[in-house]
């Protein structure tokens, strides 16, 4: 945990330790990954936080692999108060609201670096601001998760390699936008479906963060990894914006703290290990490729063109 962290959970704990004690509240938070992913090792790190800094008074639950809903549906609980906190992209609220579908263009972020300055800058902070007031998602914490990659069964040296290439991708639009723009035959399919939708050849294709590929076993079922790097992006802690401003202030302060906390710790083992598990898939017998990213960039533009609610974002996103 870096040293800003440590100081912000400090301040943090010494405001709730000064206020009045409040009755303990429990909370549902969701994801779709299995307990081996990072994504449930940030849930755990949110819950136990989130407990520290609260004097124990909030009590976080998790429910792993997809147990409260796919990704849609989980969000779609949030919404309708079944489902306390989700951890999903910002990109994923494009179904809610169109300016979260900035986060899903491709070649938008350049780095891990540019994604934190980005959305904890001025246009990333209007953003979310937009999506808490207009569809009542509140975003807290920024858990980069390095650039997604193409995985296949179907050798991709060149960027004329998709063309008709079957391919998972989230169902999001402009997802599926990006990968027709690249020349492929997308399919959109929840996470919980993939790998035995790959394992039965409905689908030849998935793209997805190295974490993500290794976490999920995807070299059992996959023989290529394609260095693509076609786009980045991040999950968040994402809560019903009214009820998270309605609870007590001490207790949307140790909520925040353990977003912060989570992700900073996400992070950290993101940029750890990114090396480290690219080496573990080529010794689990996928071939790697690096793949001429030039065609892919040169078509970011025209999928961009496609989204006129998010094109003035996009252009100040990339010019921070």
């Amino acid at each position: 945990m870096s040293q800003i962290i440590k100081l912000t959970a400090a301040f943090i704990m010494a405001t709730v330790m000064a206020m009045p004690g409040i009755a303990e509240t429990r909370l549902k938070l969701g994801h779709v990954a299995n307990t081996e992913h990072p994504i449930h090792h940030a849930a755990t790190t949110f819950a136990r936080v989130a407990g520290d800094l609260s004097g124990g008074e909030l009590n976080v639950r998790i429910f792993p692999s997809s147990q409260l809903g796919k990704a849609k549906e989980a969000l779609e609980g949030i919404q309708l108060g079944t489902v306390d906190i989700s951890m999903d992209s910002i990109g994923s609220l494009s179904n809610f609201h169109p300016v979260a579908g900035v986060e899903s263009m491709p070649y938008l972020f350049r780095d891990a670096d540019h994604y934190m300055q980005v959305w904890n800058g001025p246009v990333g902070t209007e953003i979310k601001n937009l999506i808490a007031d207009e569809a009542n998602f509140r975003i807290m914490g920024h858990l980069y998760r390095g650039s997604r990659e193409l995985t296949s069964n179907k050798e991709i040296k060149s960027f004329d390699d998709l063309e008709g290439l079957k391919i998972r991708v989230t169902p999001i639009k402009e997802r599926l936008e990006t990968w027709k723009a690249f020349g492929a035959s997308p399919t959109p399919m929840a996470w919980s479906e993939v790998f035995t939708a790959l394992q039965q050849g409905v689908i030849e294709a998935q793209e997805n963060p190295i974490a993500a590929i290794h976490a999920e076993k995807l070299a059992e079922v996959q023989k290529y990894l394609i260095l693509t790097s076609h786009m980045a992006n991040g999950f968040t802690f994402v809560m019903n914006a009214e009820k998270l401003d309605a609870m007590p202030t001490e207790h949307q302060l140790a909520l925040r703290g353990a977003a912060l906390a989570a992700a900073a710790e996400f992070r950290a083992t993101v940029k750890a290990n990114r090396a480290r598990l690219i080496s573990a898939l080529e010794a689990q017998g996928m071939e790697v490729i690096n793949i001429d990213q030039a065609p892919f960039r040169s078509r970011a533009k025209d999928v961009v063109a496609l989204f006129p609610d998010v094109q003035e974002w996009y252009e100040k996103m990339t010019a921070e």
